[in-house]
């Protein structure tokens, strides 16, 4: 069996299924090639999962502080399997609608293990072991990443964990070890620390979160060091030495599998793209994980959205300069652009501009009160970057991308108009704060 399409997607992760709801909307036939559910890591084990885990621990944090609300309650208590049933029927939901919206935009979804053969030529060999061949006149590959683990640790699913391991738990354990001290780390140590287990970090690095502005690093350690997590930076993990579970998070692999044929030139271990997320190949792109600089969901979709409007006909570009970060801890952290310390890098003149979120009316009322907002700017006071760690943290950063994407100046941010009592307020008064004109600290 051979079918022909404008477009064939391979793999229905965010980039790829992003990818190729792009191309039907812009009247492509489409086929999604993939082996197991959409939704890829972010929607089945990572982003989602991750979060509906943190939703409970967080809940059950505050709830832990019900009596300084004036509220009396029995004892608390957490039941992790019931926290993972309902984890897996939030995914499930999730995935099945997403299935209906990409089937409603009449895009051909392939269940099945694709391989290309030819730059317009993919092979797919199904569950039953039923093979079929597609032609698609322009390709994008979207195969994703995995867990990457230590040289000479295999993942035993049992002593050593991967972070899809972590999330299928249904026992605390006493004790855990978590190898690796970025976003996936952090976000793990938050969970078990939240359940009751003995948590530490091994970080190989100077500095947990690389890339975070030093500020907020220093505060989220104190936070995790109040819930007695153990930090070791500059320390290696020896896994002879274990004497507890390890949910090693060093990171994530590309999957470079399926195209081997194509002989794409890659940078490293990752698919060589240019602005465009066109390979080396005419006529095949790519996009997300396999290619990315940043793995990070929402790179994959805009990165999926240019792919799929190149191919097309299109001529837009990707540009990794203004990507905004989440980190859901608690309190949670969000950044985008450039830190302080990376701006005095550059040799730039720089003005910072900070806001507790203690000095917020609305903080105060909701007893959500750690933590600050700090605006960087340079010497004409363009906003460089802005750090954000407190409550709403990942919803207040979209307002700061919207500023630094559309190359507003700190002066711009500081005269908007915010609601009040609300937590935007700070973001406001850490703009006022560059221009020492902040109205609730002194400046």
């Amino acid at each position: 069996m051979s079918d022909n399409y404008d477009l064939a997607v391979l793999g229905g992760g965010p980039a790829g299924y992003a990818a190729a709801l792009r191309g039907a909307q812009l009247g492509a036939r489409v086929c999604l090639i993939e082996q197991e559910k959409v939704g890829g890591t972010c929607l089945n084990q990572g982003c989602i999962p991750t979060k509906a885990l943190i939703a409970c621990t967080s809940l059950y944090e505050k709830i832990q502080k019900a009596g300084s609300f004036g509220i009396t309650a029995g004892a608390a208590a957490i039941d992790l399997a019931k926290v993972i049933e309902r984890k897996d029927a939030i995914v499930s939901k999730i995935v099945k609608g997403l299935q209906k919206l990409i089937e409603q935009n009449r895009i051909e979804i392939i269940q099945g293990e694709g391989k290309i053969i030819a730059p317009d030529r993919i092979e797919i060999i199904k569950s039953d072991g039923y093979k079929l061949s597609v032609i698609g006149h322009k390709l994008i590959i979207a195969t994703g990443s995995a867990p990457a683990s230590l040289p000479g640790l295999n993942f035993d699913h049992d002593r050593f964990l991967c972070s899809d391991d972590a999330l299928a738990l249904k026992e605390t354990p006493r004790q855990i070890t978590i190898v690796g001290g970025g976003v996936i780390g952090i976000h793990f140590a938050s969970i078990y620390s939240a359940l009751g287990a003995e948590v530490t970090i091994y970080e190989a690095l100077p500095e947990i979160l690389p890339g975070i502005d030093e500020e907020v690093v220093a505060l989220i350690k104190r936070i995790l060091s109040r819930k007695k997590v153990k930090i070791l930076t500059n320390t290696l993990y020896d896994p002879a030495k274990a004497d507890s579970k390890a949910l090693i998070c060093v990171g994530r692999t590309p999957k470079i599998m399926g195209f081997e044929a194509l002989g794409l030139k890659m940078d490293r271990r990752s698919v060589r793209v240019n602005e465009k997320m066109e390979t080396s190949v005419k006529g095949v792109s790519a996009a997300g994980d396999v290619c990315s600089k940043v793995m990070l969901a929402h790179v994959a979709y805009e990165q999926g959205v240019a792919a799929a409007e190149n191919a097309l006909g299109g001529s837009r570009t990707f540009s990794y300069n203004c990507v905004p970060l989440g980190i859901y801890t608690n309190p949670e952290i969000g950044a985008v652009g450039l830190t302080e310390k990376a701006a005095r890098e550059q040799g730039l003149n720089v003005s910072v501009g900070r806001f507790p979120f203690g000095a917020l009316g609305i903080a105060q009322a909701l007893g959500e009160i750690e933590g600050f907002i700090k605006v960087v700017a340079d010497e004409q006071k363009k906003i460089l970057g802005v750090h954000i760690i407190g409550p709403e943290a990942t919803s207040l950063i979209g307002t700061a991308c919207l500023a630094l994407k559309n190359n507003l100046s700190a002066e711009q941010l500081a005269e908007t108009f915010q609601a009040h009592p609300s937590y935007p307020e700070g973001l406001q008064e850490a703009a006022l704060n560059i221009f020492r004109r902040s109205l609730h600290i002194p400046n």
